[in-house]
């Protein structure tokens, strides 16, 4: 036979509601009309009756402990300062002949911001642990000393081939101007160049005439303008035998001064 809830039992459901949770609401409920009904059916039926306790999701339980009860969170409480959360942990499980591990207890501790009133500082007058003793850490082999200069380090003049563009790098007395530093690494035919003629204009690039990248010496550079290395670059110029390539430059050279009449015409 279904139960129909009468106009009291539904009143102090939807009183009780409002301070407590369906756990101690089903308890409280079956105390006080001396019934036996399990949280599912208190749920179901204050549903149906659309009775809210008006809390967000988990108010009810903020603040409160599944883990520890009210004694041993007052007990953590009182005996934390002074003590490191091992020995809290020893002393709670000795007290309430518990099994609680140090990490529910460092999660409880933090999670309920309660302090040990230590700042990891050392006391002002307290002997370091070290004091009076000597050698017992030893040397430190690592640190650099005053003066000394790392294996590592490369002199002026110093070259290695850049990974991404198969060009050499030469080491230069020349600010660098992305970190400032004194020196810096610049692409060899460009520092070559540069010594004998100046800094390339704007628009122009130092090429290789045999398409080497490693052949820097300065018979083998020319300065080029950009549009006449792009159509060589796309007409395959270094793979072409040597014999071939000065004709390709010819004809590249014209073909680019065509078109820049022709657009110019337009214009």
């Amino acid at each position: 036979m279904r139960f129909k809830y009468t106009a009291e039992q539904v009143e102090f459901l939807r009183a009780g509601f409002l301070l407590a949770g369906i756990p101690e609401l089903t308890r409280d409920f079956n105390a006080r009309f001396g019934l036996d009904k399990s949280c599912t059916s208190i749920r179901a039926a204050l549903k149906n009756r659309r009775i809210t306790c008006g809390r967000k999701t988990g108010e009810i339980l903020k603040g409160k402990s599944l883990l520890f009860t009210p004694d041993q969170a007052a007990f953590v409480r009182e005996n934390l300062p002074g003590r490191s959360r091992a020995e809290l942990t020893d002393l709670l499980n000795e007290t309430f002949a518990a099994s609680f591990t140090v990490s529910q207890v460092t999660a409880f501790t933090k999670n309920h911001k309660i302090r040990s009133g230590r700042n990891g500082r050392f006391i002002k007058g307290r002997l370091s642990w070290n004091k009076g003793t000597k050698g017992l850490t030893g040397r430190n082999q690592t640190c650099f000393v005053a003066g000394d200069v790392p294996v590592n380090r490369k002199p002026l003049g110093s070259e290695r081939i850049d990974a991404k563009s198969g060009h050499i790098l030469v080491k230069i007395a020349e600010e660098n101007p992305y970190t400032g530093h004194g020196t810096r690494y610049k692409h060899k035919h460009v520092h070559i160049w540069e010594l004998l003629h100046g800094p390339a204009p704007k628009g122009k690039v130092v090429f290789f005439v045999d398409g080497d990248k490693l052949n820097c010496s300065p018979e083998n550079l020319m300065l080029i303008e950009r549009s006449v290395l792009l159509r060589l670059n796309q007409s395959g110029y270094r793979a072409l035998p040597g014999v071939l390539k000065p004709t390709l430059l010819a004809v590249v050279k014209i073909e680019v001064k065509a078109f820049e009449k022709r657009r110019n015409f337009r214009v």
